[in-house]
């Protein structure tokens, strides 16, 4: 029986090919590398797992010293000398430990411990990930880019030089006459895209539905996520109530829990999952099961993690039907994703089915490039 016996904390550096402005502020850009931990367990009998989370304070509150602090010294000592394939037993020692309460407890923290928890078990099981969870509906999972906050020239360039990309996340400032400018010009340069409105909370509802009249007919426009601020559930309400198409909350619902009230609400049509905002892959799966019992639709994102990250979300959406193609911005946005093995032919990527992550990860580069954190 495996036991876990070590586990090893990376915080890295991996920098950023473009700049990348959201409606909450700046996320990175090719002088300010993005702020990425890895995780490492083995277990006394040789078998090892990886997991890894973005830090990223300006869309959640988790900084890089509170995910490595939080890793090292509480969820640590919890893991060692624990089977990983007891996954139940180590959910509720963590979930004890750093209770979800209001907020969900360390989420993106959680994530990327569970993330090599599962990469762990898959490998001892001989298994991917994505059959621990049912196993795969899809060989392929298309890709969507976000388009970066910037003039509408820029991104609607950005838009065309990402061919044959089918689906764009357009992130808008908020300011309905400028953000309708934006995302004129992206349809004009990709005509035949999808076209996914992201606000990150940066609207009013009077303000979002003036956006949402002033682009009516663009029916390409399959949603607007996140309108308003993150606790402003009955301004999401108001939003939907008016809207021609779709809303969909991410900010908003960071849990199941919290998907059962937005139900119950009626504030939204699409729910955007997201491994690090679910505390992992098993409570995002959770997040499913209520959605399809409440007929939310379903979007696939994340937080421009690195390879890790990314190939997690790939295996879990795999086992899911998405509405539209999942936005996971690593290939186009970082330097390096750390991983190899990955197959991704345009904006299209293969589903692993070797044990765990079914990816290698390039451990001397993230030796190589730590950040310092005062964890």
């Amino acid at each position: 029986m495996s036991k876990i016996s070590k586990i090893e904390i990376y915080p890295t550096a991996i920098a950023m090919k473009d700049v990348f402005t959201i409606g909450t502020g700046f996320v990175g850009d090719p002088d300010s590398a993005g702020d990425h931990i890895f995780v490492k367990i083995t277990t006394d009998d040789g078998y090892i797992g990886w997991g890894e989370q973005r830090a990223l304070p300006s869309w959640s509150y988790e900084t890089t010293e509170s995910i490595t602090s939080t890793i090292r010294f509480h969820i640590t000592p919890l893991l060692l000398g624990k089977n990983p394939l007891n996954q139940n037993e180590i959910r509720s020692l963590i979930n004890h430990a750093l209770k979800p309460a209001v907020s969900n407890g360390h989420p993106f923290a959680k994530a990327a411990v569970e993330i090599a928890l599962y990469d762990l078990c898959g490998q001892i099981l001989n298994v991917p990930i994505h059959t621990l969870f049912g196993g795969k509906r899809h060989n392929q999972i298309p890709l969507s880019y976000a388009l970066s906050i910037d003039t509408p020239e820029i991104m609607a360039l950005k838009a065309k030089a990402l061919s044959p990309c089918t689906c764009f996340k357009v992130k808008v400032a908020g300011i309905p006459t400028e953000d309708e400018e934006r995302i004129l010009a992206i349809h004009e340069a990709a005509p035949q895209a999808k076209l996914w409105i992201d606000a990150n909370q940066s609207y009013t509802p009077s303000n979002a539905l003036d956006l949402l009249k002033r682009v009516e007919d663009i029916r390409e426009i399959y949603c607007l996520e996140q309108p308003v601020s993150s606790q402003d559930w009955f301004g999401m309400k108001r939003v939907r109530e008016s809207a021609p198409i779709a809303i969909a909350i991410d900010e908003g619902c960071f849990t199941y829990y919290d998907l059962g009230k937005i139900a119950r609400l009626e504030c939204a049509d699409a729910v955007v999952l997201k491994i690090c905002k679910s505390s992992g892959l098993l409570d995002c799966f959770k997040s499913v099961n209520v959605a399809e019992a409440n007929a939310i639709e379903l979007l696939g994102s994340g937080l421009t993690e690195a390879g890790v990250g990314f190939i997690a979300s790939v295996h879990l959406f795999s086992t899911i039907d998405l509405v539209l193609p999942a936005e996971l911005n690593a290939p186009v946005f970082l330097d390096t994703m750390a991983i190899e093995g990955v197959d991704i032919v345009d904006h299209v990527v293969t589903v692993p089915d070797g044990p765990g992550l079914g990816i290698t990860v390039n451990e001397d580069y993230i030796r190589e490039h730590p950040l310092t954190t005062n964890s």
